[in-house]
């Protein structure tokens, strides 16, 4: 029964994990290219401004540029709508919790350490996917 819950714990510590890490490792890298795309982009602009305004114009209006772009890009962050309301949580959470506290005086030091900290990870990690 002990294997049960420790599998239980870590089945849902990788989805949690996998939830969350693909996402944001996709979102990284595009990030970075964006950043390089726009950065080549505001080179180009300076480059294309300079000859007929003088360095100093062109870099006026290229960070005039950056910081209307910058303005635009805050602005779904200043009126973002509400968030839809958090899903039902897992049934089988409590139920596990319950076998656990039933099985923890039987269960060895090293294996109720262990699987306090593998369902501490799941906890924090269901909970901080039910806050997106």
């Amino acid at each position: 029964m002990t294997n049960q819950i420790v599998a239980f714990a870590q089945a849902q510590a990788k989805t949690a994990v996998r939830r969350v890490a693909i996402p944001t490792a996709f979102a990284l890298a595009g990030g970075l290219f964006l950043l390089f795309a726009i950065v080549g982009l505001f080179f180009a602009l300076f480059f294309w401004l300079e000859p007929q305004h003088g360095p100093a114009a062109a870099s006026l209006i290229v960070a005039a540029v950056a910081l209307g772009l910058a303005l635009v890009a805050f602005l779904p962050v200043a009126f973002r709508r509400r968030p839809p309301p958090p899903p039902p949580p897992d049934p089988m959470l409590p139920q596990f919790v319950s076998l656990l506290a039933r099985t923890a005086p039987n269960l060895a030091p090293r294996q109720l350490i262990v699987t306090a900290a593998v369902l501490g990870i799941a906890l924090v990690l269901t909970g901080r996917s039910q806050k997106k």
